[in-house]
């Protein structure tokens, strides 16, 4: 309980820095590229000394980012995704996928399952700052996303930031809530959930069960995805687009 509460804590100021954060000019890149920042370039001295127990404000930190290729004006949305590895790399199955929903992607490095849970979530929701100086997002449409242990940290990030994420992708690895410490509950129902499994993952049972869970709390915006054959690994493209047009139901 009291590393969730650290994160809470942490995660709390994270979202209200993202109220003021400015947006900086769109800049030509490639559509796969890396962003390299450090907590103290992002928010500032004086803010990313409170992280230095659980992140040095100079030390480096880089995210891996997909942007997509969309011929309208309109800016994407964005997946926040956890890797539960030490890359942040995104599969190249989702590209196409990424392409049509006009969604862009971003994973911290060195983020994975062995890494502190408050750290992991500070890079997540860090990632969020670090796109919006390289270019214009739909706040609308951040969701998060994670596999595994990723997954998991996914679940607690959406559940507690439910006004920064509106919609969430859990792959092969979900917690339920712990209603005490959830500031919104309000908004925690009315966002949107896609819980990704397959069948032959070891995982599935657990899914099912915490899916039934969310329904049953009052979680009406949740779709149960088990995609035939998969183990417990990343979906492919087709079930990556049924959870984005669920999620884009709104």
């Amino acid at each position: 309980m009291k590393r969730w509460s650290r994160a809470v804590k942490y995660g709390l100021l994270l979202v209200m820095l993202l109220a003021w954060l400015p947006v900086c000019q769109a800049q030509e890149k490639d559509q796969r590229f890396e962003i390299t920042s450090t907590l103290e370039e992002l928010y500032g001295a004086e803010q990313a000394e409170k992280f230095r127990e659980i992140q040095e404000p100079d030390a480096s930190i880089t995210w891996q980012v997909y942007r997509p290729s969309h011929p309208g004006d309109e800016p994407p949305g964005l997946l926040v995704y956890v890797s539960p590895t030490r890359s942040g790399s995104m599969d190249g199955r989702w590209t196409k996928v990424l392409d049509e929903y006009n969604l862009a992607y971003i994973a911290a490095d060195r983020s994975g399952n062995r890494v502190p849970v408050t750290r992991r979530m500070v890079l997540a929701t860090s990632s969020i700052y670090a796109a919006k100086q390289q270019f214009e997002i739909d706040e609308k449409r951040i969701y998060v996303s994670g596999f595994s242990g990723g997954g998991r940290v996914a679940s607690f990030l959406s559940r507690q930031y439910p006004a920064v994420f509106s919609g969430a992708i859990f792959i092969c690895g979900v917690d339920f809530w712990n209603e005490e410490v959830i500031r919104d509950m309000d908004r925690v129902l009315n966002n949107r959930y896609v819980f990704v499994t397959g069948s032959r993952d070891f995982n599935l049972n657990e899914t099912r069960m915490v899916y039934n869970k969310y329904l049953k709390a009052g979680a009406k915006n949740s779709l149960l995805e088990v995609e035939s054959g998969m183990s417990h690994e990343l979906p492919n493209a087709n079930t990556l687009a049924t959870a984005l047009d669920f999620l884009d139901r709104r």
